[in-house]
């Protein structure tokens, strides 16, 4: 695919993007999004059989909620059916989600949870890339454009790690990429990696090209000084590098979705 950088403009985002500005710009998706688990317990044994995506942590101003993908949600169900101690976790905190359901789209792969009653102080002892729950200064936000820069952070399957027999560890990854196309349903983003620069790299001998666990990871866009949370991953193609991601606009405040935005 032919590009028309203008090779000044691309040295100057390398330089921001290697520098304090873009660290800040990385990290911030991580601040409200966690890890979410659902599976069996993990034992001494070793033998974890555990699925993990992310989730996405917002207060519209009508208490807290927990965004995740539909298809998510739908996979824990199938396997409760078959495992009925199978466990979900939103980071520390243990919960049952149909329990919790505020509403759910099939069609765009998204769902809606109450965490309005929980202790959610337990979903991080994270100091650095802790997990907030967003509150956007006005909702929904304003559309992407073709070429906007969107920033995205979640917990990737392909870095999980078991430090111990009941503990697990989510290295994260995020990024800062250009708006592809925008469709009225769907934006994706186009990974271009030969310009990609490193803000933090701490696997600098590994380049993740299986995102998997990313799906229900917040996506950003800075705007006026402000940033507004415009949309949820929910799909990645390791085959093209292309990111799917749902906007966020089809979910209202009290976290009912639009259920036929098409």
């Amino acid at each position: 695919m032919e590009n028309n950088y203008d090779p000044k403009l691309k040295d100057k985002a390398k330089r921001i993007a290697a520098g304090p500005l873009g660290k800040e710009m990385v990290k911030f998706p991580l601040l409200f999004a966690n890890s979410l688990i659902f599976g069996q317990r993990p034992s001494a044994s070793g033998n974890l059989s555990i699925n993990n995506a992310t989730a996405t942590l917002v207060n519209f101003g009508y208490g807290n909620i927990a965004i995740i993908c539909y298809h998510v949600l739908e996979a824990y169900k199938k396997r409760i059916a078959q495992e009925p101690h199978t466990i979900f976790q939103i980071g520390n905190l243990k919960i049952n989600p149909l329990d919790r359901i505020i509403d759910a789209c099939d069609e765009l792969d998204l769902a809606t949870i109450d965490l309005k009653v929980e202790n959610t102080k337990k979903i991080s002892n994270s100091n650095e890339i802790s997990s907030f729950f967003f509150n956007p200064i006005s909702w929904p936000p304003q559309d992407v454009k073709k070429d906007d820069f969107v920033v995205f952070g979640g917990f990737p399957g392909r870095w999980r790690q078991q430090l111990f027999s009941n503990e697990l560890k989510f290295e994260t990854f995020s990024g800062l990429c250009p708006v592809s196309s925008v469709r009225e349903n769907t934006i994706i983003c186009q990974f271009e990696r030969e310009y990609w620069v490193y803000s933090i790299n701490l696997r600098p001998d590994e380049e993740l090209h299986d995102i998997g666990g990313l799906s229900g990871a917040p996506v950003f866009i800075y705007r006026n000084l402000h940033f507004d949370l415009v949309g949820i991953v929910y799909q990645f193609s390791a085959q093209f590098d292309l990111m799917y991601v749902r906007p966020a606009k089809f979910i209202h405040t009290d976290g009912s979705i639009i259920k036929d935005p098409f």
